[in-house]
């Protein structure tokens, strides 16, 4: 299912045939995980296969976006937790490399992170040293984000150290780019609100294109991505005048970290809580 959901990123659809041939499993075990996916509202089923819900610029859901590339996603977390240093302001966007970073800041101490993330602020509420802003606006449930012009009014008037933003695609001639308009523009703010600006993606974004570019490159001060990024790609930044930096993720570690579900949240689970 992961890698159903992987070829939707850039493609229109998928057909049952070509996922039996390619894992070596009958159409009948293929429907099913299709099937799955389509009671989960990340694919419509469509004869023969599935397609993308908007036309090849599907946006995956954050629980399953959690469980794929998870070892490059901490990888670069760890190392863009390195970059902050106790008594700043930081920015985190809704990403799940940002909610990964959010996880590396708690034994940060005097820390201030402005985010609009619910699942980003939530790993980070039990955190002593940590005060966690939230932007404000317009819940969007696929990303667990906040967006509008709430938010966009608060990073106006706000002042921040690095901001450290995940995106979907990107290129030198338009930056770093993402889907949802309402994304972009909260990300574009974010990125005029802080004194430094970083990208956290791994390396299948290199290949990627998105529909709306956030941060040129003129205003990114660095990448950190994993070492799976294409080399040729990663010069071209440098010779750009971007930092990249890229780190090897760590073979069999723990499985994902499954962030709190304010979605489903219980009587039962409040009073355990």
């Amino acid at each position: 299912m992961q890698h159903v959901l992987r070829l939707l990123e850039t493609r229109d659809y998928v057909q049952v045939t070509e996922l039996s041939q390619a894992f070596a499993v009958s159409e009948v075990t293929v429907r099913g995980d299709l099937g799955q996916l389509a009671r989960q509202g990340l694919v419509a089923r469509i004869r023969g296969g599935a397609r993308a819900l908007q036309h090849g610029q599907s946006e995956v859901g954050f629980d399953l976006r959690m469980r794929l590339e998870v070892e490059a996603k901490r990888a670069i977390a760890r190392a863009a937790a390195d970059m902050v240093n106790e008594g700043e302001a930081v920015a985190l966007d809704a990403s799940t490399t940002a909610y990964y970073l959010a996880l590396e800041l708690c034994s940060k101490k005097e820390l201030v992170v402005v985010t609009n993330g619910l699942l980003v602020a939530t790993a980070l509420a039990d955190a002593p040293g940590i005060t966690v802003l939230l932007t404000g606006g317009v819940l969007r449930l696929s990303a667990m984000s906040l967006v509008g012009d709430l938010g966009t009014d608060v990073l106006r008037t706000t002042r921040i150290n690095k901001g450290f933003l995940g995106a979907r695609g990107l290129s030198l001639s338009r930056g770093l780019m993402d889907l949802n308009p309402d994304e972009v523009r909260i990300k574009q703010e974010m990125a005029e609100a802080c004194d430094r600006v970083y990208g956290i993606f791994d390396g299948t974004k290199w290949h990627r294109s998105a529909l709306l570019g956030f941060v040129g490159v003129e205003k990114l001060t660095g990448i950190v991505t994993d070492s799976s990024a294409p080399a040729s790609e990663v010069d071209a930044w440098r010779a750009a005048g971007v930092e990249v930096i890229t780190v090897d993720p760590r073979p069999g570690g723990a499985p994902p970290v499954r962030p709190r579900d304010l979605r489903r949240t219980t009587p039962t689970d409040e009073a355990a809580a």
